[in-house]
């Protein structure tokens, strides 16, 4: 050791000495000096004696005591509650062999209330002062206690809700410009997790609500400054996909914190995904008016059937019976397209409901099947209809011989595939070419000419009526509406 070393070792010992000479000339500190100290404390201070009785109790103990503090001298198992004195008897002693302890304990106090409390005991004395007795402190945490719980209670009931709410949750700051907080279902309604939505911030934010959306977020704030707490203010947004396109939602917010001026610098929202409701709303304003333009085509077709039939000059129970069938085809055809939407029918269906009420045993059909449209399916039920109808009348149907063939097909070279149908009369009574055209004539002629885009030839050959159709099929999809 270098001598510099050695003069401030001695120099430090000569320091330490001092200190410790200083320490001994000083009195000990009186034990009622030391209890005087904790009389103010909040928490419960006990101070028991090793032979089993009480050297003090503070104020803040005697909900525990069974006698008034500061009980000095009076023996433990009288003056304690009797619940709380049956859990410190073992920790006692074990204190008074040197070892301290803490528990968490739930007991009734001396009144009959349970409490929840933190208990510490150290022993007093050790070392070179023999252990003659211990301090025992209470801490009622009761209330606290019942907080926390409270607390969790909340969280877990907060849980809950935006595990069963369809909606996504969160605290926007505006201050910050960004979410604070954010739970629910936010990848169904953003299609981002929570976690992503907060480290995005306003960023993120910005870039997913359409930009001619983005004014309605200022716009809803000054309307939550200007109204009352508890006030729910909602606009409806377009919100950006991952994948690509904007989803609707709806979102609803109350004011969460003002600043001194009392404008709005939090609010609570909670936003639903309404993306299918407004597609329903869509679709369902698309039918309604496609319905009132049905409604219109069809008053208009019945209008026009009921001035042909009665403007025919057949006798009135006749024109009632033509009437009727020439509704209930047109009302079959309408069943068919309802079913499907009005978005096109089967050519095989429309077939089937034109011939149903005639004998269909007698009438042979075949082709391949094929989507019509609307138009082109009632027209085709019509005239098909005013065939089966003349055919029974006055036709191969009108016997018990005649039959007819029904056959089609479809070319498929053209750009726009084209329907060839015949309608062949064989085995009936002869034919005679009327003398006038009907409305069944003019229907099948210039009706399949105007509303197909097609053509028709009808033939009245002597050995059967010959009916041919050429109409263009344009493509018309599966259309389902949810």
């Amino acid at each position: 050791m270098s001598e510099e070393l050695e003069r401030e070792n001695a120099r430090l010992a000569a320091r330490v000495a001092e200190l410790e000479a200083q320490l001994a000339a000083k009195p000990p500190i009186d034990r009622a000096t030391l209890y005087r100290t904790t009389d103010n404390a909040p928490w419960g201070v006990i101070s028991f004696n090793i032979d089993g009785r009480m050297d003090y109790a503070n104020p803040s103990s005697q909900r525990w005591l069974t006698r008034k503090a500061p009980a000095i001298g009076v023996p433990r198992s009288e003056s304690i509650a009797p619940e709380l004195l049956a859990v410190l008897e073992p920790l006692l002693v074990a204190a008074f062999s040197g070892q301290a302890s803490e528990s968490d304990l739930t007991v009734r106090d001396v009144g009959g209330e349970q409490r929840d409390i933190r208990v510490h005991i150290v022993p007093r004395g050790g070392g070179e002062t023999p252990i003659n007795g211990a301090v025992v402190t209470l801490y009622d945490v009761t209330e606290s206690q019942a907080l926390d719980r409270s607390v969790r209670e909340n969280e877990a009931r907060l849980r809950h809700i935006n595990a069963v709410s369809p909606t996504a949750n969160y605290i926007f700051d505006f201050e910050a410009g960004a979410a604070v907080w954010v739970a629910g279902r936010t990848e169904r309604v953003y299609g981002y997790a929570a976690d992503e939505l907060v480290v995005g911030g306003g960023r993120l934010i910005r870039q997913l609500i359409h930009p001619e959306d983005f004014p309605r977020v200022a716009e809803r704030l000054k309307k939550l400054t200007l109204a009352p707490d508890g006030d729910v203010e909602e606009f409806e947004v377009r919100i950006a996909r991952r994948e690509g396109g904007w989803r609707w939602v709806l979102d609803r917010a109350v004011a969460f914190d003002r600043n001194a001026d009392g404008r709005v610098t939090k609010t609570l929202s909670a936003a639903l995904d309404i993306d299918e409701r407004k597609r329903a709303e869509e679709r369902r304003t698309l039918l309604i008016n496609e319905l009132n333009h049905r409604v219109k085509n069809t008053l208009a077709s019945v209008q026009s059937i009921a001035r042909q039939t009665l403007g025919s000059g057949r006798p009135a129970d006749e024109i009632a019976d033509i009437f009727t069938g020439r509704l209930i085809a047109l009302a079959g055809a309408h069943d068919v397209l309802t079913r499907e939407n009005w978005a096109g029918a089967g050519l095989r269906n429309i077939v089937d409901v034109a011939l149903a009420p005639f004998d269909e045993r007698r009438v042979a059909r075949g082709g391949p099947d094929a989507r019509l449209d609307a138009r082109t399916a009632l027209a085709l039920s019509m005239a098909l209809h005013e065939l089966a109808t003349n055919a029974s009348k006055y036709g191969a149907l009108s016997n018990t011989d005649g039959r007819v063939e029904l056959r089609w097909d479809i070319d498929e070279t053209r750009p726009t595939p084209i329907l060839g149908l015949t309608w062949r009369e064989i085995d009936g009574p002869p034919v005679v070419t009327p003398s006038r055209r009907g409305f069944g004539s003019r229907l099948l002629t210039q009706g399949v000419r105007g509303e197909l885009n097609g053509s028709a030839e009808l033939e009245f050959a002597a050995d059967g009526v010959v009916c041919r159709i050429t109409t263009p099929l344009e493509p018309v999809p599966v259309v389902h509406f949810g």
